[in-house]
Formats: C-alpha cells, sequence, structure tokens
C-alpha cells in the first residue's frame, strides 16, 4: 500500500494535512537526516512542505535525490520544498506552486525568501515572522486589487527586504517604510488580519498540492538522474540507522574482544575473504592486494603514526601492516562496513549481555538527566580518561582505531550516550564471542 509522507510546520499544521490527505504520515518540518532515515519506498510519496535550516543543518539535495533513487515519488511546495525542487527539477522532484515557479523562473533566489521564525515543532510549529515571499505576494495581490498603489508597494518590499527574516514582521515592515500612506498601511494591516491561508501563499501553495495528491492516483517515480554516491551520503545512512550504530558503539566500548571481530571483519571486506577464512592468511591477502595498489610504501617509516610502542620497530611484518591497512581504514562510498559489523555482533554469543548494558547506560542517562546533569556536561578529557582505562591501554590513538573509531571526534560524537556508565568505579565489559 502506498505511504505519503509530508513535512509541514508554519506552512500548514498537522491537522491541516490529515484534513486533506486522511491518511497522510505528517512530520515536523525536514532536517538533515530526515529523509535518510524515511523508509520511503517504491510506489510512496514525500512532500517536503517546511524545512529547518537556523534551528539544525537543513536537508541536502543528495538526501532528497537518495529517496527519488528508491523509487519514491517526491513533491515541493510553499518553503524550503519549493526552494529544493526548483533546485532538484533536473533530478526528478517535482516542484508546485507560486513559491516553486518563482525560483524556479530566476525571478527570487534568496534562501531568506522563504526563512521564518517559528515555534518548536512540540509547540505547534507556529509563525513567528513573516516569509519575505510572503510579502512579496502579498503586495503585489493588494496592487493587482488596486487597493495600495505601486509606489506604496515599493517602499513596504524594500522595508522587508532589509529587515533580517529574524525580525520580519508585518508590524516591523509598516513601521520601518517610509512614506506609506495611512490608508495604505490600513489596508495591508487588514489585508493579513485573518488565517494564513487567506493572504499567506506558501500557505495556499501547500494547501493546493495536497489537495491535488488527494485527487490523484500515485504516479511512477520518475526515472532519477545519476548522482554519485559519496562519503557523506554513506555517512548519513550510517548514522540514520540509530540501532545499528548504537550497538556497535557499544561493542567498541565494552566488549573486550571487540578489536578482535573488528580487526577480522575489515580485512574480509578489503579482501572479498568468506566468514572460515584464517585470520593470518586473511592478512596475507590484504597486504598483498595493498602493495599490489601502490598502497604500502616502500618505505615503511610512511606510515609509522598509525603504529606504536614495539610494533615500529617491525614495520614490514605481514601482522603490522595488515594492522595499518585496518587502522587506517575510513567508512567510504564503495566499502561500507556498518551493515556486516552489525550482522558480526548480533550474531555473537555475547549480545544479550550487551544490550543489558545499553539499557543500564541509558537508565542511568535518565537517572542524571531527572538531577540536573544532562549528558552535555561530560567532559571529552574524562570521556578518553575512561576509555583508556576500560581498554586498559596508555596509549589513545591506536587502541581507538582497533576499536574501530576512526579518530577522537568519532568516540566524542557517539560515545557520549555512554560517558556516564564508563565512570562508574568499576566500567563493565564483556566478551563478544566466547560469553
Amino acid at each position: 500500500m502506498s505511504v505519503t509522507h509530508v513535512y509541514a510546520g508554519p506552512s500548514l499544521h498537522a491537522a491541516t494535512v490529515r484534513s486533506l490527505l486522511p491518511d497522510a504520515v505528517v512530520h515536523p518540518p525536514v532536517r538533515h537526516g530526515d529523509l535518510t532515515a524515511c523508509p520511503a519506498g517504491p510506489g510512496d510519496r514525500v512532500v517536503v512542505l517546511d524545512g529547518q535550516f537556523f534551528q539544525s543543518a537543513s536537508v541536502r539535495h543528495k538526501e532528497i535525490c537518495e529517496v527519488i533513487a528508491r523509487g519514491a515519488a517526491v513533491y515541493g511546495a510553499a518553503s524550503m520544498g519549493a526552494l529544493r525542487a526548483a533546485e532538484l527539477g533536473p533530478y526528478g522532484m517535482t516542484g508546485s506552486g507560486i513559491v516553486h515557479r518563482l525560483y524556479a523562473t530566476g525571478l527570487i533566489e534568496r534562501d531568506d525568501e522563504v526563512a521564518l521564525v517559528h515555534t518548536e515543532p512540540d509547540a505547534g510549529s507556529r509563525a513567528l515572522t513573516v516569509a519575505l515571499v510572503s510579502v512579496r505576494v502579498g503586495l503585489r495581490r493588494l496592487v493587482r486589487r488596486q487597493v495600495i498603489t505601486a509606489a506604496d508597494e515599493a517602499r513596504l518590499l524594500t522595508a522587508a527586504e532589509h529587515l533580517p527574516f529574524t525580525s520580519r514582521t508585518w508590524q516591523g515592515i509598516l513601521q520601518q517604510a517610509d512614506g506609506v500612506s495611512q490608508a495604505a498601511a490600513e489596508a495591508v494591516r487588514g489585508a493579513v488580519a485573518g488565517p494564513a491561508e487567506t493572504w499567506d501563499v506558501k500557505a495556499q501553495d501547500a494547501r493546493a498540492l495536497l489537495a491535488r495528491l488527494a485527487r490523484s492516483p500515485v504516479p511512477p517515480a520518475p526515472r532519477p538522474a545519476p548522482v554519485p554516491t559519496t562519503v557523506h551520503v554513506e555517512n548519513w545512512r550510517r548514522t540514520a540507522d540509530a540501532e545499528s550504530l548504537t550497538l556497535v558503539t557499544a561493542a567498541q566500548i565494552y566488549a573486550d574482544d571487540y578489536p578482535a571481530l573488528h580487526h577480522r571483519t575489515v580485512l574480509r571486506l578489503l579482501t572479498g575473504a568468506g566468514d572460515d577464512e584464517d585470520v593470518r592468511l586473511l592478512e596475507q591477502r590484504a597486504v598483498t592486494a595493498a602493495r599490489s595498489h601502490g598502497l604500502l610504501p616502500a618505505d615503511g617509516a610512511a606510515f609509522k603514526t598509525w603504529l606504536s610502542g614495539a610494533e615500529a620497530d617491525t614495520p614490514d611484518d605481514d601482522a603490522v601492516l595488515a594492522r595499518v591497512l585496518v587502522r587506517s581504514y575510513r567508512w567510504s562510498c564503495g566499502l561500507t562496513p556498518l551493515p556486516v559489523l552489525t550482522d558480526a555482533v548480533r550474531a555473537a554469543p555475547g549480545v544479550g549481555r550487551l544490550r543489558e548494558l545499553i539499557v543500564d547506560a541509558d537508565r542511568l542517562n535518565t537517572e542524571l538527566a531527572q538531577r540536573g546533569y544532562p549528558l552535555g556536561r561530560v567532559s571529552r578529557t574524562a570521556l578518553h580518561r575512561n576509555c583508556l582505562r576500560r581498554w586498559n591501554t596508555g596509549s589513545l590513538l591506536p587502541a581507538l582505531y582497533d576499536h574501530g573509531f576512526t579518530g577522537t571526534s568519532d568516540l566524542e560524537t557517539r560515545a557520549g550516550r555512554f560517558a556516564p556508565h564508563l565512570g562508574l568505579a568499576d566500567p563493565p565489559g564483556l566478551r563478544l564471542l566466547d560469553d
């Protein structure tokens, strides 16, 4: 059965969306990462009306292209949707409405044409300011109806353009505009006094698109133009798979034998080997392949930064070189280990105890938050110190690489959820492979 996902906020409230499309799945204004996590696929529709860009990162173009590539039909109108549809029309996104047409024809270009301040989604995403494009279209309509003059329109529009979007209100525009007659000011106040759908072009575009979709069967998705997958897209996918990422992160932190599991798994990915290959053979194959592709320079000193202690004294040993390959491995668009690592952790005998540790860590976080100590207060220094203690090592970077982290920033981004738990007097551990 087809599902229609609608991302809406100040342009059209959730109740109005459901009145026009009763079966729609309504989401708050779209943010970076939301579409990557959206389950839309072949036969589904995704409608982007509103989006965030000030409170959080805005939805990326390639996130939309990826949804189109899955086979979903993606529409845009009103606000962020109109802007992205004008940019991505050649790649399969369908635009609708006046705002989209203004962007698509180049009559407007600035992002802040559709920007406004609104309350948080939990508070209804209520608009607190007015979008410049709504001012622009609203004033033009008043001129055509001969309610205000073209000179009044120009003065009011100039005032609106000079106000930052965070302060752009009808009252502020009228106060800032010079030379506008009292009659024109009263006419504008009267025109915008009613519900937004009576004067706001963004609300009108949103309603018109949803009404049309309610009458129309779901069309086949257009053939998407080829868009190269990048490392950034792979990282977005990884972040969107929150359950898998949490499970692997917990294994990296708590499982004493995770480095062995990680080492073997990455070598399998690098060599294309099966599950039952001997680790020593995998190391030899990986090193041979790396040499054949020129990835291991003759001068071993070139990669000694990946080694520590006695390892640096034998840089030509296959086991040491294989360790360099695994430690220097990074997520890439052609080789994504998260699904493979997640499958390996889920299949391990100790995964049940690992899930219990995740629950324990979340319970501790809840208790601390109730006492006024949120996760944001955990220091980076304490996190590093506790990881060193948990892993029984005095050198952080090699230990991070062996546990599958790409560096300190990766650790700090993903391990914050477990930081208070790691600070316990006796940080727990487990073995995944021989529980």
